[in-house]
């Protein structure tokens, strides 16, 4: 195929032909004069299929190829560059059709004669993705953490709040029956006692969803017991840490495992859950394997979309492999350390 100039430096051949972003170039008319393999690759169509043909046909989106033009003649009129030598953001064209977001840098070459214009372009698609989900997950934590403020309100009002008021008119009552009728006065007190017992049972209840007191005390392996019991299936523990670990980890594995626990009691109709938190390393491996019906899915629900924002919050990573009828394991690598 025609190239920019048949005597190019055989290094600068070399790192033409090796880079891995697409490097393309035109003449003064648009027409294609290079395209290099990392070009093929991104875009589909082979040296010899785009060379000669107008650049803005091969790549560019219909909707911009009037802009295209319009940049380049004004240039060529002796206009001031608009993207020359600059790195900006473009949207670009696979010959299939589809459009990609690629980064774009456009270089006009120093030689005698009409102008010929070099563009390196770099597909970006992936960190578009990756930013996207930045977003999604920045969202969805805002609005668990709302829903969870929420919840913790309508707790409180239901729960303890509605004891702790019985218990002030009940020792409003007793004060003022204290002089004339003390029989009354200790039922109203034993009355009180009962209140309060209550008010105290729902506030450690809801302590333990919030932050379990196990954990806090005893760490992971104590804590992974208390939800072995607690799990409606038959769980067992085949590894857990005996030393104490970073805070964060210990109750992201402890989240892990009880969200694991319980999808497979309400899910799974599961027989057996294996449950494993090893540490290799500087990483502690979590796993939750059932033997249930399989099919689970990370956007499945928002409980493991909840998990895996939680497990990324510190550079963890989360993992399911779920075929249908085999069962699901579910398993979580957390940076701790060496």
């Amino acid at each position: 195929m025609p190239l920019i100039d048949a005597d190019l430096p055989e290094r600068y051949r070399a790192l033409l032909f090796s880079s891995n972003d697409a490097v393309v170039a035109m003449d003064h008319t648009g027409a294609v004069i290079e395209w290099n393999p990392a070009a093929v690759r991104t875009f589909g169509w082979t040296a010899w299929e785009a060379a000669g043909r107008d650049m803005g046909e091969l790549i560019v989106p219909p909707s911009l190829r009037d802009r295209h033009r319009a940049g380049l003649a004004r240039y060529l009129g002796g206009g001031e560059p608009v993207v020359l030598d600059r790195r900006v953001e473009i949207t670009a064209m696979r010959r299939d059709g589809s459009e990609f977001p690629c980064e774009l840098t456009i270089t006009r070459i120093a030689q005698p004669g009409d102008p010929v214009f070099v563009g390196y372009l770099r597909d970006i698609t992936e960190r578009h993705t990756a930013e996207a989900e930045l977003h999604a997950s920045r969202a969805r934590i805002v609005s668990a953490a709302d829903e969870a403020r929420r919840r913790l309100e309508r707790d409180l009002h239901d729960g303890a709040q509605q004891h702790l008021v019985g218990l002030a008119l009940t020792l409003r009552l007793a004060r003022r029956k204290l002089e004339t009728d003390p029989a009354f006065v200790g039922e109203l007190l034993d009355e009180a006692l009962v209140d309060l017992a209550t008010a105290t049972a729902e506030l450690r209840e809801l302590a333990r969803g919030l932050h379990p007191a196990v954990l806090t005390e005893g760490g992971l392996k104590p804590a992974l017991v208390s939800l072995a019991k607690r799990a409606g299936v038959p769980v067992t523990i085949t590894a857990s840490p005996e030393e104490r670990l970073d805070a964060r980890v210990e109750i992201t594995a402890y989240f892990v495992v009880a969200e694991a626990l319980t999808n497979v009691a309400r899910y799974a109709e599961a027989t057996q859950t294996v449950v494993s938190v090893r540490r290799l390393g500087g990483v502690l491996h979590v796993e939750v394997r059932d033997d249930g019906r399989g099919g689970a899915t990370m956007g499945g629900g928002s409980g493991l979309r909840g998990l895996l924002d939680r497990v990324a919050a510190i550079g963890g990573t989360l993992f399911v492999e779920s075929p249908e009828g085999v069962g699901t394991l579910l398993r979580a690598e957390l940076p701790c350390g060496s």
